[in-house]
């Protein structure tokens, strides 16, 4: 969780709670689950933030030195919090501070507020006239580089005003923290815990080759004396493939050197270092450019491949995310029917 530094007065907790609970759409009303007329009854935001940071820290010097207050400024907002609430928090001793198991469940429900909070003012802030609709996005080196990146001048010459970071990681990072990314591309089954996931695309399992070594290939048989290259992705198998080709799974398929990255797969192919068992979407632009070719008919259907990964229901998404999101379900219903 993010260090959430500086004052602020206990009527920001009431709005920006309100805030949270607003709709995606700034078209639509607030709504909220909070009965109409009645205040709400909660403890002051200023107690509460050093209660969260002294749980999750241990001790209210590091307390202090995060919310850049004085460890005295922590102790009594503390001690504020548990009159508030008629009971103890902390079982004190040996110099470090540790929740009671009620508190430590408590902890966990006013950070995931917290957060949700600071996430809102983020994507508000990000709404002002001044400032670029930036939007997060991570996925998979292989997906960036063959997929993504050479579609985005299509989403920016239609959203010019939205600015797109892209970041790789091979797993699902957590999505729609303050300053992570919002949104996801992922291979895979899906769906994942904890997030949405929407099937984008579903692919097929293909092998490509530069056109030198294509030239030595007249029947799948053929691939017994050349190097199959193959990748990481448990999804794609040469054992398949070949049983596929009417080979049955010999024991040469599994031979060859392992790279783990799509990307890096067709590389080594287009440098003529093997063939390749592949994503046909990944390689369709290397197929359309002649620089790999597809020695063999034979495919094997992978069924749903690519998925929009949204965070959980309740999380709002920024104006950039929401946009992106809806052009890649556009590329994703137009490209899969072109298919």
């Amino acid at each position: 969780m993010a260090c959430r530094s500086g004052g602020a007065g206990d009527m920001f907790l009431l709005c920006a709670v309100d805030i949270v609970a607003a709709r995606a759409s700034s078209s639509q009303p607030v709504s909220s689950s909070h009965s109409s007329g009645s205040r709400r009854a909660l403890p002051p935001l200023n107690a509460l933030r050093a209660f969260e940071s002294c749980a999750r820290l241990g001790s209210t010097v590091a307390a202090a030195a995060e919310l850049g207050v004085t460890h005295g400024a922590i102790s009594k907002q503390v001690a504020l919090l548990e009159r508030w609430l008629g009971m103890p928090l902390f079982e004190r001793g040996g110099g470090r501070l540790a929740p009671t198991s009620e508190a430590a469940r408590f902890a966990v429900a006013v950070a995931s507020a917290l957060d949700l909070v600071e996430r809102s003012t983020e994507v508000l802030r990000a709404t002002g006239p001044d400032m670029p609709r930036l939007v997060r996005l991570t996925t998979t080196g292989s997906v960036a580089s063959l997929w993504l990146v050479p579609r985005l001048a299509a989403f920016r010459a239609r959203n010019p005003g939205i600015e797109v970071w892209v970041s790789e990681s091979r797993e699902l990072v957590p999505l729609g923290r303050p300053g992570g990314p919002e949104l996801a591309l992922r291979l895979g089954r899906g769906p994942w815990a904890g997030v949405r996931a929407e099937a984008l695309m579903s692919d097929e399992a293909v092998v490509v080759c530069a056109p030198s070594v294509a030239s030595r290939l007249r029947t799948p048989d053929d691939l017994a004396r050349v190097t199959l290259l193959h990748d990481e992705d448990p999804r794609l198998s040469w054992q398949e493939w070949l049983e596929a080709s009417g080979l049955g799974r010999p024991a040469w398929g599994h031979r060859g050197p392992r790279l783990a990255d799509g990307g890096l797969v067709l590389q080594a192919a287009r440098s003529g270092q093997g063939v390749a068992l592949t994503r046909r979407r990944l390689a369709a632009a290397l197929l359309r450019s002649g620089a790999l070719v597809q020695p063999f008919p034979a495919r094997v259907r992978l069924g749903p491949s690519y998925w929009l990964v949204l965070p959980r229901r309740g999380t709002p998404l920024s104006p950039g995310a929401r946009a992106l999101a809806a052009w890649l379900r556009e590329t994703g219903r137009r490209e899969a029917s072109e298919a």
